[in-house]
């Protein structure tokens, strides 16, 4: 990946975070109801349960999270894989204990896993994309 490439791949990651951030510590998820449409249709399509739908979007989120720090290649090379995935999953952990203390929604395990499981697949995904591309560009 050239130098603007990987530019414009951290900069897509920082934005993420700070929507996800965003929208995971303010009062009212109600708010954002109509633009979690799409994890509805997918709880509903692939779960069969559309009250699944925050966990959906919770995953949803970290895994766009997880494939654009490993786009922007965020780790040294030795660590590119784990590194995003745990450090991720543990900020969405961090994220969902802070709802808690700051009061502005109940913190939920189930939302910490899904935010993990989305963290994990996001790097992944992104990892054999990656390596998908790179067989084509050699």
């Amino acid at each position: 990946m050239t130098g603007v490439g990987r530019l414009a791949a951290r900069l897509v990651f920082a934005v993420l975070l700070v929507i996800v951030t965003w929208l995971t510590l303010t009062p009212s998820p109600e708010q954002t109801e109509s633009s979690i449409a799409i994890a509805r249709w997918i709880a509903s399509v692939f779960l069969g349960a559309p009250a699944l739908s925050d966990k959906v979007a919770h995953f949803l989120a970290y895994a766009a999270l997880g494939a654009s720090a490993q786009w922007a290649q965020l780790t040294p090379p030795t660590m590119r894989y784990a590194a995003p995935a745990i450090l991720l999953a543990l900020y969405g952990v961090v994220l969902e204990f802070g709802q808690g203390a700051m009061g502005v929604r109940s913190p939920e395990i189930a939302d910490a896993a899904a935010n993990a499981a989305g963290a994990i697949c996001g790097v992944a995904f992104a990892a054999v994309a990656q390596a998908i591309a790179g067989r084509f560009t050699a």
